[in-house]
C-alpha cells in the first residue's frame, strides 16, 4: 500500500495545480544543485527541469556536456561564459528567442548545439563564425530564414529546422554551409520542393510539408543528393524526366500519386529504393516504367488498391519482376487486387491466372493424372522386362537331393530304420529285360505256382530254394534253426 502511495504521488507531482497540491517553487528548486556525473569519459552537468532562470554558483566549469533542458531560461544564462570546454549545450526547452552569444564563437569544442523548442520566430546572420557541426532548431516558430543565415557555419554538417512556420526557402541558403550532410525541413509549409543550391547535401528530409508540386529541375543543383523523402505530402504526380544524377532513395510514400510512364524515372539512372507505398495506383505498372533503373534493388507498394480488371500478360512480367530472387518486394502480401469482385483478395498471380487461364487448373490436374497414369504404366512394363530378363539368365536349378527308399525283397517300401543295413547292388544280369528282349523270351504257359520249389538239400551248403508268389505267404518253419535274411534293394528315385 504504501509503494502504491509513492507511485500516486509522484504521478501526481507534475499535474500539480495552485488549488490542490502546489508546485514546488523556485526557490525549493534552486536549493536543489545541478547533478554532476561522468559518463563515457565525458563529465556531465544536468540540470534538467529544475525551473531554473539563471545557473546557480559552484558549478563545474570543467563539464563537456551542459543539460539545461526544460527551464525557464528566456536568454543564455552569463554563468556559460565560464565554460570552457563544452562539447554539447542542451537548451531545449526553455524560452530562447535571442541571437547566440558571442563567446560562443570561442568555444572550439563545442559540437551540438540544440535550441529545440524554443520561441525562435526567425534566424538571422549574426556576422560570427561558428566550430559546431550539430544545430537543432526544431520545434519553434521560424518563419524567417534569412539567405546567408548559415554562413558563418562553415562546419555545420547536421540542420534540423523541422516543425517551424517556415513556407519557402531561398535556393543559396546552403551554398556557404560547405559540410553540410543532412537538412530536416518535415511540418512546415512548404508548397513546392525547395531548389537548394548544394554540393555537400546528401540526405533532405521534406515530410509532412503539404507539397504538392515537384519540378523537373526541383533536385538538380543538388549534386550530392543520395536520399530524399517527400512522404505524407499532397503530390499527386510526377514529372517525366524528374531528374539526379545521384539519388539513390527516393520516398513518395502517402502521398496521392495514381500513375506512372515510361519516363517518370528515366532521368534517376542510379535509384536503388522506391518507396511508393499508401497512394493512389490502381494499374500494375509495366516493367518498362523502370528500363532505366538498373541498380533498382527495393521497392515498396504496401498499401495501394490495385484493380485487377482486365489484366493483360504485363501484370505477371511486373510480378516476376518484382518478386524475382534476388526479390525487389520483401512483403508479397502487398500485391493484392481490390477489383473487380471475382478477383478480390487474390494475388496478382492468381488474378492473372483466373482472369486469362480460367481453366488452368483443369487442365493442370489432367496433365496430372497423365503423368501418374503414365508413371504406374511405366512401372509395369519396367518389371515385366526385367523379369524376362531373369528368367532368361536364370542358372539351371540344382539338382534336387536324392531320395533313398529301401524295398524289401517282397516288394515291401521300409524305412532305413527296419531296413537291413546289409544291401544287394543291382548287377545288369537282375535289370529288367528290353522291350526287344522281352519278345524274344519264351512265353510262359504256367503260373508262378507250378514252378518246382527247390529245398536245401543240406543245410551246410547254406542254398535255399526258390519261392512262389504263393510260398511267401505261407508260414514256414525254419530249418535247422537258420535264420532267413532278408535282402533289400535300394532304388534310388529322382
Amino acid at each position: 500500500m504504501g509503494v502504491f502511495r509513492t507511485r500516486l504521488l509522484l504521478w501526481l507531482l507534475p499535474g500539480m495545480v495552485t488549488g490542490g497540491l502546489v508546485r514546488r517553487t523556485t526557490d525549493e528548486q534552486e536549493e536543489m544543485p545541478c547533478s554532476t556525473y561522468t559518463l563515457d569519459g565525458l563529465i556531465y552537468l544536468d540540470c534538467n527541469e529544475r525551473g531554473l532562470s539563471e545557473l546557480p554558483e559552484g558549478l563545474n566549469y570543467e563539464s563537456q556536456v551542459l543539460i539545461l533542458t526544460n527551464n525557464n531560461f528566456a536568454t543564455f544564462p552569463s554563468q556559460l561564459e565560464s565554460f570552457t570546454r563544452v562539447q554539447v549545450l542542451d537548451l531545449s526547452g526553455n524560452h530562447l528567442n535571442v541571437p547566440l552569444p558571442s563567446y560562443i564563437e570561442n568555444w572550439t569544442s563545442l559540437n551540438t548545439l540544440n535550441l529545440s523548442n524554443n520561441n525562435y520566430e526567425s534566424w538571422l546572420n549574426d556576422g560570427r563564425q561558428y566550430k559546431f557541426r550539430r544545430l537543432d532548431l526544431s520545434r519553434n516558430k521560424i518563419k524567417n530564414i534569412e539567405e546567408d543565415s548559415f554562413s558563418g557555419m562553415t562546419n555545420l554538417y547536421f540542420l534540423d529546422l523541422s516543425e517551424n512556420r517556415i513556407n519557402e526557402f531561398s535556393p543559396k541558403l546552403l551554398t556557404a554551409a560547405k559540410s553540410l550532410n543532412t537538412l530536416r525541413l518535415s511540418r512546415n509549409y512548404l508548397s513546392e520542393l525547395p531548389k537548394f543550391q548544394s554540393n555537400s547535401l546528401r540526405s533532405l528530409h521534406l515530410s509532412y510539408c503539404l507539397i504538392t508540386n515537384l519540378q523537373v529541375d526541383s533536385l538538380s543543383e543538388m549534386t550530392s543528393l543520395l536520399e530524399i523523402d517527400l512522404s505524407s505530402n499532397q503530390i499527386e504526380s510526377i514529372p517525366d524526366n524528374f531528374s539526379s544524377n545521384t539519388l539513390q532513395e527516393l520516398d513518395l510514400s502517402y502521398n496521392e500519386i495514381g500513375s506512372l510512364t515510361d519516363r517518370t524515372f528515366s532521368s534517376l539512372p542510379h535509384l536503388a529504393v522506391l518507396n511508393l507505398r499508401g497512394n493512389e495506383f490502381r494499374e500494375v505498372w509495366s516493367t518498362s516504367h523502370f528500363a532505366s533503373n538498373p541498380f533498382l534493388r527495393e521497392v515498396h507498394v504496401k498499401g495501394n488498391r490495385w484493380n485487377c480488371e482486365g489484366f493483360s500478360v504485363n501484370l505477371l512480367l511486373t510480378y516476376e519482376f518484382l518478386t524475382k530472387e534476388p526479390s525487389k518486394i520483401h512483403d508479397r502480401a502487398s500485391l493484392i487486387c481490390y477489383a473487380p469482385s471475382n478477383v478480390t483478395q487474390l494475388s496478382w498471380q492468381q488474378a492473372y491466372i483466373q482472369t486469362w487461364h480460367p481453366n488452368a487448373s483443369t487442365v493442370e490436374s489432367y496433365t496430372t493424372l497423365a503423368a501418374m497414369v503414365g508413371i504406374i504404366i511405366g512401372i509395369v512394363v519396367t518389371s515385366l522386362i526385367c523379369r524376362g530378363i531373369i528368367a532368361i539368365n536364370k542358372p539351371d536349378p540344382p539338382r534336387p537331393e536324392t531320395e533313398t527308399t529301401i524295398v524289401n525283397l517282397n516288394g515291401t517300401p521300409q524305412s532305413r530304420a527296419e531296413s537291413v543295413v546289409m544291401r544287394v547292388p543291382l548287377r545288369d544280369e537282375d535289370l529288367p529285360p528290353t522291350y526287344d528282349e522281352a519278345l524274344l523270351m519264351p512265353r510262359l504257359n504256367s503260373s508262378f505256382h507250378s514252378l518246382p520249389d527247390f529245398v536245401d538239400d543240406e543245410p551246410s551248403q547254406r542254398s535255399r530254394r526258390s519261392r512262389s508268389i504263393g510260398d511267401l505267404t505261407e508260414h514256414r518253419p525254419r530249418v535247422n534253426d537258420r535264420r532267413s535274411v532278408r535282402r533289400t534293394v535300394e532304388i534310388h528315385i529322382t
